[in-house]
């Protein structure tokens, strides 16, 4: 059984596995990836409030990206992605570099477009 301290918690294996590991929090025991236990243990202690570790499941886990990278030309835009990865999206608008999901950037640049359409419609 392996032992670890973090934040001034005992960590602790279950049983005899090494991927899973606990911790008690006033009454409750908590168990899950190393990754997992210590993002509850820090909002422990951060809001005084207990987060189950399943509920940061993906804490501490590669991502899966095809790692290919694309473009995509959206009303004028160049969307891009160097790494494949969902929210690695980036566009150079209106002189900013605006990073985020690829639905995120299109929904941005939609809504300027329709504020700018409606700001010359009013002008006339």
């Amino acid at each position: 059984m392996a032992v670890a301290t973090y934040r001034g918690f005992n960590l602790k294996t279950a049983a005899s596995s090494t991927d899973v590991w606990q911790v008690q929090i006033k009454n409750h025991v908590l168990s899950g990836s190393m990754a997992a236990v210590k993002k509850s243990i820090d909002w422990f202690c951060d809001t005084a409030t207990i987060i189950d570790p399943r509920e940061f499941s993906s804490v501490g886990q590669k991502k899966q990206a095809d790692g290919q990278p694309a473009q995509e030309n959206f009303n004028g835009f160049t969307l891009k992605n160097d790494t494949g990865e969902a929210n690695a999206w980036y566009c150079f608008f209106n002189g900013r570099l605006i990073k985020g999901s690829k639905l995120g950037l299109q929904k941005h640049i939609e809504a300027y477009l329709l504020a700018k359409q409606k700001a010359e419609q009013q002008k006339k």
